[in-house]
């Protein structure tokens, strides 16, 4: 499994792999309850929380097998990060987690970078599903995961932190995926 993600252009958009130098934008980004309520992390309080979470948990993916994950970048800064987690060996799986700051919201963003993950997992990744969750509460998040064309298959309680919130999981199998 070749874990190093291709820089790709979507029109304005470029994903790229995350870098130690967006740990501003994150922390920006981060910073915003708008952005974690739905979340198990954040907001941030300072810059570093930023800067360790890139160094300690990005940036040490590929020891665990993942890859490292994609800063969003447009208007020459990061506005959000989409990226492979949790790796599933029985299902050959892996779930996409993803953010993006409010003030690109409704603009499609997530949905381009979800359909260009689609593709990365199925054809170089070599994974058989692909699975997206969010908490029930997040109706955007959800909206956008049906619109994707993944389909609903379980639900259950998870840890948030200081207390556990139903999420919905949804997936996409590489039998149904075709290159657009």
């Amino acid at each position: 499994m070749n874990l190093k993600l291709p820089k790709i252009k979507l029109g304005k958009i470029t994903l790229r792999e995350i870098e130690e130098a967006d740990y501003l934008d994150l922390f920006y980004i981060g910073s915003k309850m708008e952005v974690c309520k739905y979340l198990n992390w954040g907001p941030y309080k300072n810059p570093n929380e930023a800067l360790f979470t890139i160094r300690e948990i990005f940036l040490k993916r590929p020891d665990e097998g993942l890859p490292i994950g994609y800063s969003i970048i447009m208007d020459n800064k990061m506005i959000g990060e989409i990226d492979f987690h949790t790796y599933k060996k029985n299902e050959n799986s892996m779930e996409i987690g993803y953010f993006l700051d409010p003030s690109y919201w409704g603009l499609g963003i997530i949905r381009k970078c979800i359909k260009k993950m689609l593709s990365i997992g199925f054809n170089q990744l070599g994974l058989d599903k692909i699975v997206l969750g969010s908490l029930v509460e997040n109706e955007r998040s959800i909206n956008t995961i049906i619109n994707s064309n993944f389909k609903y298959e379980y639900e259950k309680m998870i840890d948030m932190g200081e207390e556990y919130k139903l999420a919905k999981y949804y997936s996409f199998y590489k039998s149904d995926f075709k290159e657009e």
